[in-house]
């Protein structure tokens, strides 16, 4: 009997014998450079504040410079995964990144230095994120893949979660510079995980893989093209509401502590729209349920307002779900259109565009709002962006066809 010819496994069997692969990639997200250097970045501000004198707004810059850096070098290194394999890449990459967290800790002393380390933990630990741990599970399940990435990616929700109050608790006890040996140590805590991976994937994985990627290899280009425009302007309609949220409120006189527990929303409803999405892309067409939550994250937003503070609630679970399921679907889909061989390529440019939108959503939706002295005009224009987004998604081509 052929590898063709032999039944795929069932989701049961899969997950029997991938569980660990689903750990180790769900450890390399919430510990990699997408996650744990972002969800930290606000912690260290006040007691390097003291210390340096810097502002935060210049302080803040350097949480750009990193998410353009990121932006940039995840098609390069989705590339290079592609050649040398996951393990080879997120090993260097994590070594890279722990060596620069302990520069930070025993160097610093200027700001430029702190945004050049900034802008090389981004640059060369970028393939310690999911553009290389999305690959493992992508390889290895099939039946179930999008309930595997679901779990996968709760891994930057559960360090988003974990990271900042022990991160905070460091510092205040050591210092800044034990808070960067905390993320030093954090980081290399994944070397001895990878070097128990093994890459590798079952023969009755590959004839259902091919099957489910057969587009034409002289379009590529367009298909990558409408991916790259649907998530960008996915992320550009969805970003500024996530870090605009807590001021949106206390302007309109909800107080900081009630707020603060409205935000929590997000993240709770983020891990939510993680598993939801995954289960339902192994059922359902993903670009439709893709549309499907873009809709949701702009009703949300409507209803922010039209509403105010009365729609709070409502418009964190919908853009939070929205976002979270977004978010596990990019790796689906690209999996789903394009062969293992270029998987890393292709994700790391749809990552890039989703990354972008991110980091340039809040500045407008803040510029905005200081022309306006109004956050109506920015929630309306994310409104019209997440609308625009369900179109894109709602006419991808079948997985057959382009």
């Amino acid at each position: 009997m052929t590898a063709r010819d032999r039944p795929a496994k069932t989701a049961g069997e899969e997950f029997r014998s991938g569980w660990g692969l689903i750990l180790i990639a769900m450890l390399g997200c919430g510990l990699g450079v997408s996650s744990l250097p972002l969800y930290t970045a606000g912690i260290f501000m006040p007691a390097l504040e003291r210390q340096f004198g810097w502002s935060r707004t210049a302080m803040s810059g350097s949480v750009l410079a990193f998410t353009l850096t990121l932006a940039v070098a995840s098609p390069l290194v989705g590339r290079i995964v592609d050649r040398v394999g996951v393990r080879k890449s997120a090993l260097a990459s994590i070594c890279a990144a722990t060596a620069c967290y302990l520069i930070l800790a025993t160097t610093l002393a200027t700001l430029p230095f702190y945004y050049a380390t900034h802008v090389a933990i981004a640059g060369f630990g970028a393939a310690a994120a999911p553009v290389a741990y999305t690959r493992i599970i992508a390889a290895h399940f099939v039946t179930a893949r999008g309930l595997a990435l679901g779990l996968t990616l709760l891994g930057p929700s559960i360090a988003a979660a974990i990271a900042p109050p022990v991160a905070a608790n460091v510092i205040e006890t050591g210092g800044w510079q034990a808070g960067y040996l905390l993320l030093a140590a954090l980081t290399a805590a994944m070397l001895p995980c990878l070097l128990l991976l093994r890459e590798t994937i079952t023969a009755e994985s590959r004839p259902q893989d091919i099957q489910s990627n057969p587009v034409p290899h002289a379009l590529p280009a367009l298909l990558l093209g409408r991916l790259i425009l649907a998530f960008a302007v996915f992320s550009l309609g969805v970003g500024g509401l996530i870090v605009h949220f807590v001021p949106m409120l206390t302007d309109a006189g909800i107080s900081m502590a009630t707020a603060a527990r409205m935000a929590a929303l997000l993240g709770v409803a983020g891990i939510a729209g993680r598993l939801v999405g995954g289960v339902l892309a192994d059922r359902y067409f993903a670009p439709y349920i893709l549309a499907g939550v873009a809709v949701s994250a702009a009703l949300g937003c409507l209803s922010l307002a039209i509403m105010g503070p009365s729609a709070a609630t409502f418009a964190a679970l919908a853009v939070g779900f929205s976002l979270g399921a977004e978010a596990d679907l990019m790796g689906y889909v690209v999996s789903r259109y394009y062969p293992r061989q270029i998987y890393g390529r292709m994700f790391g440019w749809t990552y890039a565009a989703f990354i972008i939108g991110i980091g340039i959503s809040p500045m407008l939706v803040g510029t905005i709002h200081d022309r306006t002295q109004s956050y109506a005009l920015g929630l309306t224009g994310s409104t019209l962006l997440l609308a625009i987004a369900a179109l894109l998604f709602w006419r991808l081509p079948q997985y057959a066809r382009i």
